[in-house]
């Protein structure tokens, strides 16, 4: 650059790839029920109604496979994925395991505005006023939200995929949620104690486990 020449700041607008937008959808669709588990995934079908090629998608689903979202047979293709009261207690062995901590951690780093900014938008996000949908929308906003100040990204990471494999059955069931467990998880937010929204975490996804394995042992 010259002297005297006036200097810029060159900034390049965020790139969202054909294979990133049909990951972003297709996740979206089976996060909130609208791609049922065990649901075939025809790619002439949704290629043709996203409006791209096979190449994109064919990505995307592997992508979504690695989320465990997607299961993809060589023979049979690809379909949503369907879960056994095995893998729940699995999933929710991991999420117990994982979200205590990182729940821990993030209140620990919480300053009393943020704190209470989040208890409050927790409360919120279990307004009886919500569709089933916007509720877990919001719910999942919120705990993303709190997870991002326990300052571990993989572990947030890896807990939003646990979450969105076993929600998508809480939300088919259109279950009624523990608002009692949410108003005590709140509270210890608002309080800062980490502990206690450890604790109190860790009881309310206990009993959420508990009622999807009956639900599935029941269906068969």
């Amino acid at each position: 650059m010259s002297a005297g020449q006036p200097g810029r700041v060159l900034e390049l607008a965020q790139i969202v790839t054909a294979e990133e937008a049909v990951t972003s959808a297709l996740r979206g669709a089976i996060r909130d029920g609208t791609l049922t588990p065990g649901q075939r995934l025809t790619q002439a079908e949704i290629a043709g109604q996203l409006g791209v090629s096979r190449i994109p998608l064919r990505d995307a689903l592997r992508r979504l496979e690695v989320e465990s979202l997607v299961e993809i047979d060589g023979h049979r293709g690809a379909r949503v994925t369907v879960l056994t009261a095995a893998d729940v207690a699995e999933i929710y062995e991991m999420r117990i395991f994982l979200e205590g901590r990182c729940m821990a951690y993030a209140v620990e780093n919480l300053d009393a505005d943020t704190a209470r900014d989040l208890a409050a938008a927790g409360v919120a996000a279990e307004s009886d006023l919500l569709a089933p949908k916007d509720m877990f929308q919001k719910r999942r906003e919120f705990y993303s939200s709190l997870y991002r100040h326990a300052d571990r990204p993989r572990m947030h990471r890896m807990i939003m995929q646990l979450r969105d494999n076993v929600d998508r059955y809480h939300l088919l069931s259109n279950r009624s949620h523990a608002h009692l467990a949410h108003k005590e998880l709140a509270g210890a937010i608002a309080d800062r104690d980490p502990a206690r929204a450890a604790a109190a975490l860790v009881r309310h996804i206990t009993e959420s486990r508990d009622d999807l394995i009956a639900e599935l042992e029941q269906a068969g």
